[in-house]
């Protein structure tokens, strides 16, 4: 379990709701247990084959084997509480083939409400870092309405907060280096200004402001994407001090500030405000470059 759902559910260091839940598949599991430091001495053409084997090897446990088993527990499931069904069901994405959809009855439709699509997304893959890692029990929102029955699910392995943090970083500083290389939001910049409101709140709390101090994990990180999700553009060869990259400027920021107007809705409470995560992020980059 990692990504901005597991700082949330699993630690709750962030107030952001999320449809989307990311897992990373154990690559040995597919039978593809090279070490990372393995793979970064392969050759480009080597590194490029191993990827697509790695992707193709997930794809064909998450569409084949995974969904099975799921619907295989959501039928049994259905008809032991007779419901209909047609209210739950789980399918495979067809344009991403390591995502599932978990369609389930809606409490309340809002047409309006555009941002969030109405099905819960199991984003899958295999090349994130599996450690370092941690056990949680993860709550649904459900437990604080009925504090008499416990919902919980124990033992879920959950990479820890700190990683996550400098996952998030890399991420700004492949956003920055991305938007100066082709003069645009990657992926149209579509719910992108969520990963700078979680290193936001991230920095708001010791564990956040602690894994700052871990240079290696940092580094890390930059081998992981180097590794695993290089492109040229990200500018990675940069993501070290005193090159680090991570404020959005120009027309940048206004397209990130109409993004985070459109996910505030995401946010429990009052989110902040959007200038307060740019000077977080001004202050960041500062200190990221002190050698």
């Amino acid at each position: 379990f990692k990504g901005g759902t597991s700082l949330s559910k699993g630690f709750g260091l962030i107030d952001r709701f999320s449809e989307d839940i990311d897992i990373t598949v154990y690559r040995a599991d597919l039978g593809i247990d090279t070490s990372i430091e393995e793979l970064k001495d392969y050759t480009s053409s080597k590194l490029k084959k191993t990827r697509k084997k790695i992707e193709e090897n997930c794809e064909n446990y998450i569409t084949g084997e995974l969904l099975t088993n799921c619907t295989e527990i959501i039928t049994e499931t259905v008809e032991r509480n007779r419901l209909s069904t047609d209210q739950f069901q789980i399918v495979s994405d067809p344009e991403h083939k390591q995502t599932l959809k978990l369609y389930y009855p809606q409490a309340k439709i809002d047409q309006h409400d555009s941002y969030v699509e109405r099905v819960v997304k199991l984003e899958f893959g295999a090349k994130s870092a599996l450690c370092p890692n941690t056990k949680c029990t993860i709550n649904p929102y459900i437990d604080d309405d009925m504090p008499n029955l416990d919902f919980g699910v124990q033992n879920i392995t959950t990479i820890i907060p700190e990683r996550t943090l400098w996952d998030k970083i890399i991420i700004l500083h492949s956003l920055k280096g991305w938007f100066d290389n082709k003069n645009e939001l990657r992926g149209g910049g579509d719910r992108e200004s969520r990963h700078y409101y979680d290193v936001f709140q991230l920095l708001q709390s010791e564990t956040g402001r602690n894994a700052l101090n871990d240079i290696d994990l940092g580094s890390e990180c930059v081998l992981q994407s180097r590794v695993f999700f290089y492109r040229k553009q990200f500018n990675l060869e940069m993501a070290k001090p005193p090159t680090f990259s991570i404020l959005p400027e120009g027309r940048m920021l206004s397209e990130l500030r109409n993004d985070y107007e459109a996910m505030s809705g995401m946010i429990f409470g009052n989110p902040p405000r959007f200038e307060d995560i740019i000077d977080c992020i001004r202050d960041l980059e500062k200190e990221l470059n002190t050698e």
